[in-house]
């Protein structure tokens, strides 16, 4: 059984949202709290800007009450965190075919923000690498995944639901290009030279900013996406001191503490004599102090503050929405063969066994040809040829019984019929 919980932009701000974000270091601690307090077979935390969301897997057939299962699940994921029981209300959950339905819809871009965002898909990569080849996650949960990314894929091969879609930080160069009337005589400082800070700056380029400074704790990678953009790169250290200089910055680290306060920015403001500074805060926890948009002159837009995009992106896209929903759809009936058919594999692990310890006894105990060596193995190959047979016969039956191992009730009685060793 697959099932998840989580917090997104549609179900809170991100003074809330900032609160559940789930880093790489804190995985395995999750997994082996949830693992002790709730049983889970496996785990993988999804966090990007505008959602955290924990997937995991369980045995069903430990599984008395689901509806209780998942309360307990949600209860140990929020006490390991220490998060007011307040914080549920804010917190949405699925399970089987629904948790697969909506990860794939995740993958390719149907639940974001920004519909037919493209940057999900490396994040939905880089969690699941965080657990991939561990005792951290199951082969349920590994194959949802798997068919995840074949899903996004299908969507935007097949459709053209993403066809010039933007990305977060894509939507906020434009959101800044709006505000400041293009970029031509703007200078821009941005914060980070990960994958949000890449796109923030080769947005900035393509829309004709040619003052593209770039800062990141690693000089290197800085001077890298520089180079790219014909920019500049800077320390970190110095990145305050160049908010002197600067008509926009845009802060994409994967920080979790504020590094930008409101103190720090009065300071900054004071010596700009108060000329107007924006500030794009792409993170999540914010990277801005909240109160920073208080003081003179200065405009901050974090992820709360991209609703005019969001909005004109949505209406250029919402007529593939169908299409795309179609091909999850097929993506999905195909997980739940799949699931199906694994349901029944012990049963099935069970008839062949059995057939072949019969097979192998009753042909070594053959006392008519216990001594005649080559009769003895024509016995034995034909055993073994007549095991194989009537083992796809009971397999064939026992799908069609089952309807595909859908049948729950009837796979249990399946596998108590055949446990010959019980």
């Amino acid at each position: 059984m697959v099932g998840l919980i989580g917090i997104s932009h549609q179900t809170a701000l991100l003074e809330i949202r900032e609160q559940l974000v789930i880093t790489k270091e804190e995985v395995t601690g999750l997994y082996e709290y949830l693992n002790q307090k709730c049983d889970v077979d496996g785990i993988m935390a999804l966090s990007t800007c505008n959602r955290t969301e924990l997937y995991y897997e369980a045995d069903c057939s430990k599984v008395e009450d689901m509806d209780e299962y998942v309360q307990s699940v949600t209860d140990a994921y929020i006490a390991y965190f220490k998060k007011n029981e307040t914080i549920k209300k804010y917190l949405y959950s699925h399970v089987g075919l629904n948790c697969a339905r909506h990860l794939f819809r995740v993958a390719t871009g149907l639940d974001s923000l920004i519909l037919g965002e493209y940057q999900i898909v490396s994040q939905l990569k880089e969690a699941f690498s965080w657990v991939d080849n561990t005792a951290m996650v199951g082969p349920e949960l590994t194959r949802m995944v798997h068919k995840a990314f074949e899903a996004g894929k299908l969507v935007r091969t097949k459709t053209a639901l993403n066809k010039g879609a933007v990305s977060v930080s894509s939507a906020a160069v434009e959101l800044a290009s709006n505000k400041l009337n293009g970029f031509p005589n703007v200078k821009a400082l941005t914060v980070g030279a990960g994958e949000t800070g890449t796109i923030v700056a080769l947005n900035l380029s393509k829309k004709g900013c040619v003052n593209n400074w770039i800062t990141n704790r690693t000089l290197g990678k800085a001077e890298q996406l520089a180079d790219r953009v014909q920019g500049v790169a800077f320390p970190f250290e110095s990145h305050i001191e160049q908010l002197l200089a600067v008509d926009v910055v845009t802060y994409a680290t994967g920080s979790s503490r504020t590094l930008l306060t409101k103190e720090v920015l009065a300071d900054v403001m004071q010596k700009r004599d108060n000329k107007p500074l924006l500030v794009l805060d792409l993170c999540s926890p914010r990277n801005v102090d909240a109160d920073a948009g208080k003081l003179e002159g200065v405009t901050v837009y974090d992820l709360d503050h991209m609703e005019e995009v969001v909005k004109a992106n949505f209406e250029k896209r919402k007529g593939k929405l169908q299409e795309a929903e179609e091909i999850i759809e097929e993506v999905l009936a195909e997980f739940d063969d799949w699931l199906n058919v694994r349901r029944m594999s012990s049963a099935i692990s069970a008839i062949t066994s059995t057939f072949k310890d019969v097979n192998s006894l009753e042909a070594r105990n053959y006392k008519k040809v216990k001594d005649d060596v080559d009769a003895s193995q024509k016995i034995n190959e034909y055993g073994e040829h007549l095991s194989a047979k009537l083992t796809r016969m009971l397999i064939k039956q026992m799908k069609m019984v089952t309807n595909e191992g859908r049948d729950s009730e009837k796979v249990k009685i399946l596998e108590e019929f055949f446990n010959f060793n019980s």
